[in-house]
């Protein structure tokens, strides 16, 4: 059996939210407290659509022992509806119960009592029963409500890499105004490709400085 490989950039973000739950991905790449509100969300719409035997057979229960609430007990929100607690809800629950109103520490104590096994055995996915399936049947998070931290987590690759090209293109205009002379490599591609001098064809990239 073959090692598994993992993207550099995953398509579906939910699958690398749960990647780092599973501590498949380093540290530096997620963020904790948006990674254990988006497990505990995932969890709870597992047990919703009634698949809790097959996927979490022990989450209620331990939630209650380990965390002092009920995940799947409905509560009244501002509006006075009866809603479900959200991943975010069970967060700052735990950190109130557990760890003196500090939400990052809640979310290590989150993962790390999923990581081993401390809310007892835990399947994120289901097998398939159809060809639609695509490789598991579909969980249907509610990203409406409740998940704004996964949600941040989703798109912070995108809004970094736009981050970094935006000061990439400030620090280039810089050394432009400065007059200093940018390898090749790291010329804005939208500028416009320029044919080589005669004496610099089958020079390098990096003919000395």
């Amino acid at each position: 059996d073959s090692p598994g490989i993992i993207p550099a950039n995953m398509v579906d973000q939910s699958d690398a939210l749960l990647l780092a739950a599973c501590n498949c991905v380093g540290d530096a790449a997620y963020d904790n407290q948006a990674v254990a509100a988006y497990l505990f969300e995932w969890l709870k719409t597992l047990h919703i659509m009634g698949k809790s035997d097959e996927t979490a057979p022990d989450f209620r229960k331990k939630c209650k022992l380990r965390y002092g609430f009920d995940p799947l007990v409905k509560v009244e929100n501002m509006d006075g509806k009866k809603v479900y607690l959200t991943g975010e809800d069970m967060l700052f629950l735990v950190a109130d119960n557990k760890c003196k109103g500090d939400a990052e520490d809640a979310s290590r104590k989150m993962l790390q009592d999923y990581r081993r096994g401390r809310l007892g055995p835990v399947s994120l996915q289901l097998a398939p029963r159809e060809e639609a399936d695509e490789g598991q049947q579909a969980v249907r998070i509610d990203s409406n409500r409740g998940t704004q931290l996964g949600q941040n987590a989703q798109d912070m690759s995108y809004e970094e890499e736009k981050d970094r090209q935006a000061r990439a293109e400030v620090a280039l205009e810089r050394a432009k105004e400065q007059g200093l002379e940018l390898p090749s490599l790291v010329v804005n591609e939208k500028d416009e490709e320029q044919e080589p001098k005669e004496d610099e064809v089958g020079k390098g990239l990096f003919d000395g400085w």
